[in-house]
């Protein structure tokens, strides 16, 4: 069976999205969703209960919980990593299919990402600001990457940076946390943080490629002197199969003779 890394599935798609997948007839209540089991059979129309915002289901004939990959193996009676797979493909003959009916009907395809497809600058960050020093980022580093301390917005209280293509578009905005009471996982909108590697679009050809694990470790290299065009960070958390294959395309592209991972 194929590998699914569980991290960047779940950054891909949502416990409703999934839901929709699987044989349940639910009804709104409240904020959650609510219907029969049909693994169990038994314990009313009430028996099964989905609340999106938190991406969580509970069973309560069963007493099962837990995310959409828990939610496919209890329906289906199959392992985590078998219902993770019937997600990936069914994710995967769905996006075909759309992409069918693009062609067919003479519509462009939207962006990946799910962005708009022309995504404007920020003009209210602030590179100076005593958030973004406190990170050891100098004003001159924070402008150099188009970043600094959103007072406004979606990533309102955080360092945003730009996030762009190989290609040099910009795809969105990753808020990075600036204090501790803040969670230090990556913030984006309408973004899927595994299709893009952040500062590939600066990288020169030859030579060796320095791989950080996240755009603020990067940052800190480039202000203690490590050149911007040699070096770039993944947005996630984990680094799936994907992203491997992503990079190894980046160094074929861009002649790199070797990659430290840091």
């Amino acid at each position: 069976m194929p590998y699914i890394d569980f991290t960047e599935l779940k950054s891909r798609t949502d416990i409703a999205q999934v839901a929709q997948l699987l044989p349940l007839v639910l009804k709104p209540h409240g904020n959650q969703q609510r219907g029969p089991c049909p693994a169990c059979n038994k314990g009313g129309d009430r028996t099964l209960v989905i609340t999106p915002e938190r991406g969580l289901f509970y069973c309560f004939s069963a007493k099962i919980g837990g995310d959409f990959i828990k939610l496919v193996a209890h329906i289906k009676g199959c392992t985590q990593n078998e219902a993770a797979q019937l997600i990936e493909n069914a994710i995967g003959d769905k996006r075909a299919s759309d992409r069918k009916a693009d062609v067919q009907t003479g519509n462009a395809a939207a962006p990946p990402n799910g962005t708009a497809a022309k995504l404007k600058p920020l003009p209210y960050l602030e590179a100076e600001h005593p958030m973004v020093e406190a990170l050891g980022i100098s004003v001159a580093t924070a402008e150099a990457f188009g970043g600094g301390y959103a007072g406004k917005g979606v990533l309102r209280g955080r360092f945003a940076l730009p996030v762009y293509s190989r290609e040099g578009t910009l795809l969105a905005y990753a808020g990075l946390a600036v204090s501790k009471q803040q969670s230090p996982q990556l913030l984006f909108h309408n973004f899927d943080p595994g299709v893009a590697i952040f500062n590939a679009h600066r990288l020169t050809d030859g030579g060796e490629l320095i791989v950080c694990r996240d755009p603020l470790q990067l940052l800190l290299a480039v202000e203690n002197g490590i050149a911007m065009e040699t070096i770039i960070a993944f947005l996630t958390d984990s680094i799936s199969v994907r992203q491997f294959e992503q990079l190894a395309s980046l160094m074929k592209e861009t002649q790199k003779v070797s990659a430290q991972l840091f």
